[in-house]
């Protein structure tokens, strides 16, 4: 997610953006799911460092935040095209650490 959650759109069946607040943990977000009758909520994305601070808090080590990519298979299934979009702006990172 580039560290914070990003404000983009995507072609895929959900929408983001920041609201403009911001929480203490990070930036306001609304998310809504593009179904037959649309979902939306507000939420807070919490920024990388919150995430990181809980976890060495509760005794993890090793954090290393691992980008979301699109297996072969799927390239190959959908296209590189259909992809892009969610990979310019994912919607999501891993994050790897141990206990």
């Amino acid at each position: 997610m580039g560290g914070d959650c990003p404000a983009g759109a995507t072609a895929h069946p959900w929408r983001r953006g920041r609201t403009g607040e911001e929480a203490e943990t990070g930036p306001r977000v609304r998310i809504t799911a593009l179904l037959d009758r649309p979902i939306s909520f507000v939420t807070t994305c919490p920024r990388r460092e919150v995430y990181e601070k809980c976890l060495r808090t509760a005794g993890f080590s090793e954090l290393t935040w691992v980008p979301l990519e699109v297996s072969d298979a799927g390239v190959r299934a959908l296209g590189a095209d259909f992809w892009a979009d969610l990979l310019a702006d994912p919607p999501l990172a891993m994050l790897r650490c141990r206990a």
